[in-house]
C-alpha cells in the first residue's frame, strides 16, 4: 500500500504497464533511454505462481535499470481477485476490455500520486483482443486525465523479437510463466462503449479501487555505480 512515505521525486516521470511479455519491457526501454524515469505497474496473476511471475518481472526490470542506467520503481498489484470479481460480475465477452480499463485507472491514479506525466503501455495495433482499433478507443475513453502513449502501436511481431533479442529480453520471456486464466473463449473485438459502461455498473468501481489500493506494493531497483 501507497502512502505519502512512499513518495520520491524522479526527474520526468511516466507509468508504464510492464508484464512480462517481449511488447512492454521495449516499450519501457525507449522511454527510459530518453532519460525518463519510470514507475512500472504489473499486474500479477497465477494463484500460486504469483511470486514465481513477480520475480520474472523483477528480472524484466533489473535489466532495463543495466541497460538505461535509470533507478526503477516496480508497483506489483495482486489481480487474481480483482479479475475474478470482473470475469462473475460483468459480460463475460468483455472481461479483457474491462479489465485494460480498470488496469489504465489504477496507472491514472499511480501517475497522479507521483505527479507522472504520462502512462505507456506495450499495445501493438491488432496483437491481442484488447488491442483492435474499437477496443482500444473504449480502452481510452475510461481515462481523459493522462496522456496513454503506445510507442511500439505500428510494429509487428517480427520487429518486436528482433529488437527484444538484441537488448536481451527474449530470453527473459521464454522462462515459464503463468498464462492469464481469466480470457474469454470468445473475447469481443469491437466493443461498444454504452455496453462496456453498462456491464461495469455490475462493479463497485470505488469499492474496487479501494481495495486494488491496499494490494500495491513496491521494489526499488537503482543501478550499479561500479
Amino acid at each position: 500500500m501507497l502512502s505519502k512515505n512512499s513518495y520520491i521525486q524522479f526527474e520526468n516521470p511516466f507509468i508504464s504497464l510492464l508484464s512480462t511479455g517481449l511488447d512492454s519491457p521495449i516499450a519501457t526501454y525507449l522511454l527510459m533511454k530518453k532519460k525518463m524515469d519510470c514507475f512500472s505497474l504489473s499486474f500479477l496473476n497465477g494463484g500460486e505462481k504469483i511470486e514465481e511471475n513477480r520475480n520474472k518481472i523483477i528480472q524484466v526490470g533489473k535489466r532495463l535499470v543495466k541497460l538505461t542506467k535509470h533507478r526503477l520503481r516496480m508497483h506489483f498489484v495482486d489481480y487474481d481477485q480483482i479479475a475474478k470479481q470482473i470475469q462473475s460480475k460483468c459480460n463475460p465477452k468483455l472481461t479483457c476490455v474491462i479489465c485494460k480499463r480498470t488496469m489504465i485507472l489504477v496507472a491514472r491514479e499511480l501517475a497522479k500520486f507521483y505527479n507522472a506525466k504520462l502512462i505507456a503501455n506495450g499495445d501493438i495495433l491488432g496483437e491481442q483482443a484488447s488491442q483492435t482499433l474499437d477496443n482500444l478507443y473504449v480502452v481510452n475513453q475510461v481515462n481523459r486525465e493522462i496522456p496513454i502513449i503506445r510507442p511500439l502501436i505500428g510494429f509487428d511481431k517480427l520487429d518486436i523479437i528482433k529488437i527484444s533479442q538484441e537488448l536481451g529480453f527474449y530470453e527473459l520471456s521464454l522462462i515459464s510463466g503463468p498464462a492469464c486464466e481469466f480470457n474469454p473463449k470468445f473475447p469481443e473485438t469491437r466493443a461498444k462503449i454504452k455496453e462496456v459502461i453498462q456491464s461495469e455498473e455490475n462493479l463497485n468501481r470505488e469499492s474496487l479501487m479501494k481495495e486494488i489500493s491496499n494490494l500495491i506494493n513496491f521494489v526499488d531497483i537503482l543501478p550499479n555505480k561500479s
